[in-house]
This record gives C-alpha cells, structure tokens and sequence, in this order.
C-alpha cells in the first residue's frame, strides 16, 4: 500500500471517528457545553488516533472490527462523568451515532461507485463523500431536532429510553455478524443496506413517537397554564365581589358617620370630628384586595396569580404593563408567554442565595408596536444554544421557553433572551403591520 493511499485512509478514519462523536454530542445534555466540546475534542483525539494505529499496525479489517469498541469506552466514560443524561439515554445516543456511521459508509459506497481499491484514488473521493454527507445529518440535526430532542431526554420517563436503546443495538448488532465477524464481508452488502432501509422506517417511527410526545407535552403544559388561568380569574372574580361588598359595607357605614360628624360639629366638638374622619382616611389607605395591572382582564389575572407567588417566595416584583382589553393577539396565549416568562424568572431568582437581591420586573407597551420584557436577576449561569435560546438546566424545565418560541412563530415576532451582569431579560417584539 502506497503512502498516499496510507494517508488517504487514515483522513477517512479520522473523519469516520468524528462524525458518531459530534452527533453523540449534540443529541446529549451537558451540564456545560463549553467545557464539554472540550472533552468531546480530547476522546476524538483519542480514539482517532487509536484507531490510526491499528490501521498501521493490525490491518483496515481488524480496524473495522474494533472501530465501535475503541469509540464506546471513552465515549460512555465522559458522558456518565458529564452529561445529565441515563445510561439508558447515553447507550441509544450512541448506538444511534454508529448506526448513522455505517449508513452513510453504505451511501458512500453506492455514490462513488463501490470501486475502493487502492491505487484507483476512490478512497479519498470515497472520504470526501462521507465527510459531506455527515455534515448534512449534523446540520439537519442541529437545525431541527436537537431542541425537541433535547427538550423529550429531559421529560420522557426513564423506562421509555431503556427500550428505544435495545433498537439501534440490535441493529447494530446485526450489521457487526452481517458484515465484519468473523471477517470483513462484501457480498452481505445488500442485505445490510435493506437492514438500513427498515432501520430508516424504524427511525422515523420513534421520531412520530417523540413528535407526538413533544406535543402532548406541550398540550398539557398548556392545560395547566390556562387551569392556572381560570383560578387567576375566579381569584379575580372573588376579589370583585370582596370590594364591592366592603364598598356598600362602607357607604351604609358612611351615612352614620357623617351624621355623626355633623353632630360634633354643631355641638363645637371639632377635635372628636376630626378624629373621626382621620379614622375614615385610614380605611380609605388600605389597599384592595384585587390586583389591577392592565385593562386586559385575561392577562391582569395571569399576572396576579403569578406575581403573587413571587412576591410570596420574597421577590421584589415591579410591574408597568399597557395592555388594552382589546389585541391583535390572542390575550390567552400573551397571558401563557407571561406566565411562563414569570414562573422562568422566579425559578432563576430561587437558585441565587438567600441574601442576594432578588427582582423581577415586568413591562409591557402596545403602541405602536407590542413590547413584552421580563427581566430578573439570575444566578450568573446560562448557556445559551445556537438559536439564543436559553438551554434548560433541570429536568422537567424548557417547556416555558417552547412555547414562549411557538407563540413568537406563529405572531412573526421578534424573540431575545440577553444578559447584563446579574439580570437576565426576555424581549418580545410584536409588529403590528
């Protein structure tokens, strides 16, 4: 074998070696991305140049044959150390990984004619294709998937991913005994290429699967929001009808107080009288029991209920919200984005220390274009994804910031998450035109 070819294989492999790995890092859930691309890079390395030296040493086929078993162990390793993911999780990611490997090694083959023999310079061509082909999954990927995907690894239960990780192992396990054990075969191709083609439909059923999970997901995070809705307005409701019986309570009251005062007063009791209206201006400073924000009764009632919570949690809450009664918007789904952008900042202000400040601030403008800005002092941590949106930290979170995005695509608003020393703002832009 020629040094060029010599070469030309160890570019394939390496580039074989980085596809599974950068896929495995995009499908899991780091505690910080930053250091984790990092230690991505470093088990690349290692593996690569593992499988390099068996390529020198024991030969392309033993290569092939151990290439799945040199990625694994360091691979897992890291991702038990540093993902936030299952085992269960960590085995689908990359079995998944290694399964596309092999998918696109297949395309290859049928793109460049299956003519890989050394000395007819297909193996570079050979390495060109691959490397393209895994940049398009990458970017697919990333593009489309990763955030609902992300969003299901943190809220599908345990045991689901233990069975959605037996699928791409089996099926990993039949490309190995179809063929590379006990020795590299070729005339096994078609039957492994039909193995991937139902391996295809099997993907895109558990993509229906998570599809239709992400939205029940979402459906019931709806529910709950417009449940918390309809208490919010039924508190309302109630706190009305608190006023309106203490206010007739006080105007019967009024006409025996007045009475009285003019009583003091024709008898020159002047001190008592004005004791008497002092007492009234008291009662007149005391505050009401209904909370009024906005015109809007649907989004005034969204934000006493959970401006309240916070204020209970021991939040300093400021409001200066102009919202009419009647929007260009759904009024519901403008109350879920401030409910979810409420509950995300009280969540943010628990995790700072019990002697930090903790604020939140709400403003909203409807002329001339509707402004919706949610700011909150945070911890000082937040990773951001290649969207700007803020990544969930925490099992069972990010389904606010789903859907705060949904309502932005459906109104063509404008949506920014930012962050000055310790306040972190969220920003919608509503154009009206």
């Amino acid at each position: 074998m020629s040094r060029i070819v010599i070469y030309e294989n160890i570019l394939r492999m390496l580039i074989t070696s980085a596809f599974p790995i950068a896929l495995v890092f995009e499908m899991s859930r780091f505690r910080s991305r930053r250091k984790a691309r990092a230690a991505m890079t470093a088990v690349f390395l290692a593996a690569g140049s593992v499988n390099v030296v068996l390529f020198l040493l024991a030969g392309h086929e033993r290569m092939k044959q151990l290439y799945a078993v040199i990625l694994f162990v360091p691979c897992i390793l890291y991702l038990l150390a540093a993902s936030k993911d299952w085992l269960s999780q960590h085995l689908f990611n990359f079995f998944t990984a290694v399964n596309a490997v092999y998918f696109v090694s297949i395309l290859s083959h049928f793109i460049t004619g299956g003519e890989l023999k050394e000395g007819n310079g297909a193996v570079w061509q050979d390495a060109v294709v691959r490397g393209l082909l895994s940049l398009l999954i990458l970017f697919l990927f990333a593009r489309y998937l990763r955030s609902p995907y992300q969003f299901l690894a943190a809220n599908m239960k345990k045991g689901s991913w233990r069975v959605f990780a037996v699928i791409p192992f089996c099926f990993f396990a039949l490309v190995m005994f179809l063929g590379l054990y006990p020795h590299v075969r070729t005339d096994n191709l078609p039957a492994v290429t039909f193995l991937y083609v139902i391996l295809c439909f099997v993907y895109y059923i558990i993509y229906q699967v998570y599809r239709s999970t992400y939205e029940l997901l979402t459906l019931q995070r709806n529910a709950e929001l417009l449940e918390s809705q309809s208490l919010a307005l039924m508190k309302q409701i109630e706190a009305v009808r608190t006023n309106e019986r203490e206010l007739a309570v006080y105007r019967h009251d009024m006409r025996h107080y007045l009475s009285n005062i003019i009583v003091q007063l024709r008898e020159g009791k002047t001190k008592e009288a004005l004791e008497v209206l002092k007492g009234r201006f008291d009662e007149l400073d005391r505050p009401l029991h209904l909370s009024a924000y906005c015109k809007n009764p649907i989004v005034n009632a969204t934000l006493a209920l959970y401006l309240k919570r916070a204020e209970e949690a021991g939040i300093q809450v400021s409001v200066d919200c102009d919202i009419p009664e009647v929007l260009p918007v759904d009024s519901a789904e403008l109350a879920i984005v401030l409910a979810n952008a409420v509950e995300n900042a009280v969540h943010a202000c628990a995790k700072r220390p019990e002697d930090a400040r903790k604020q939140i601030k709400v403003r909203c403008v409807s002329r001339p274009q509707m402004i919706v800005e949610v700011v909150n002092t945070y911890d000082g941590t937040v990773d951001f994804d290649e969207n700007s949106l803020p990544r969930a930290e925490d099992d069972g979170h990010g389904t606010g910031t789903q859907s705060i995005l949904a309502f932005a695509r459906k109104y063509n608003a404008f949506l920014s998450y930012k962050t000055e020393g310790d306040m972190f703002y969220m920003r919608v832009l509503v154009n009206y035109d």
